[in-house]
């Protein structure tokens, strides 16, 4: 029997007012333990984790970029072990994708090359900065659109992550829908403005200008009614706090640290607790791999 093992990372998309094209991998996996099934036989999913799926959500995006990839794939069975929270702002349907194109092209012999598998996972997520952070890992600036898709992929930050994920739902269509149809020119140029310079600070590994570079118009203002307390969090004052975004659509929050982890989000936690929300904390480090493929051993 063909066995194989795939994880994909949980990652941040956004920081800020890199909405849409920027995204960062975190070292916290969704894996597939694959085994191929004689023809003709029933697929079998089986669910474990700390998130295991309570529904057939994921479960649909892996089978539809299998089918994207390889459309007459042979039955398998698949052990999914999710460790990342679902609904949370931290990239799970992405990681899903990411996972479905990797099986696919594994189980072709002649699979499509790297551009176009990349491409099929940005194309089924719609976001290419989460699909790319779950695929290649570390930092990733990308675009697609009309003209295909463009990225660039730079190296994991020498920071920790701290994700403080509240116990409140919101849906990314819910998030989508609290943004306006159109900008005010003054916040369009100042997200431009810290666009560049977030683009600028990532390539070249310059964290003293992150802070200031995440400070966004187009998004976390009109999510912040949602996500209580996030106004709050984005203007936290700590000396070890590097950046401070909602991660992805919400609702959970991403900062960006050079030590002191628990204590930064300890006090992101308590902003929530004085809204009446109970939250837990993450502390990751950043994910420098993105989609792992590692055949069983042979015994």
């Amino acid at each position: 029997m063909n066995e194989f093992t795939v994880s994909a990372p949980a990652s941040s998309a956004n920081l800020g007012a890199g909405f849409d094209a920027v995204g960062i991998a975190l070292e916290l996996r969704m894996t597939a333990h694959v085994r191929v099934l004689d023809a003709g036989a029933a697929p079998v999913w089986t669910y474990t984790g700390a998130h295991a799926p309570t529904h057939e959500g994921i479960r649909g995006c892996i089978e539809r970029a299998i089918a994207r990839i390889a459309p007459q794939a042979p039955p398998l069975a698949v052990e999914l072990d999710n460790a990342i929270p679902l609904g949370a702002g931290l990239g799970s349907s992405a990681a899903a994708y990411a996972l479905g194109v990797a099986i696919g092209a594994h189980v072709l012999a002649e699979p499509p090359g790297p551009d176009a598998q990349a491409r099929a996972v940005a194309e089924l997520e719609g976001h290419p900065d989460n699909a790319l952070a779950a695929w290649y890992g570390g930092t990733i600036i990308a675009a697609l659109g009309e003209d295909g898709l463009t990225a660039a992929r730079f190296a994991a930050l020498a920071v920790q992550a701290v994700i403080v994920v509240p116990e409140i739902a919101l849906a990314t269509v819910e998030a989508r829908a609290l943004m306006p149809q159109s900008y005010a020119r003054a916040d369009a140029v100042h997200n431009v403005q810290r666009a560049a310079l977030l683009g600028a600070a990532l390539a070249s590994g310059r964290l003293d200008l992150l802070r200031a570079a995440v400070r966004d118009r187009l998004h976390q203002p009109y999510r912040a009614g949602a996500v209580p307390g996030l106004a709050e969090m984005l203007e936290l004052d700590d000396p070890a706090v590097v950046a401070v975004a909602l991660s992805g659509a919400g609702p959970s929050v991403l900062a960006l640290v050079r030590d002191a982890p628990q204590r930064v989000g300890e006090r992101l936690a308590a902003i929530f607790s004085r809204h009446g929300i109970v939250s837990r904390i993450l502390v990751l480090p950043l994910a420098g791999q993105g989609v792992s493929v590692v055949e069983a051993a042979r015994a």
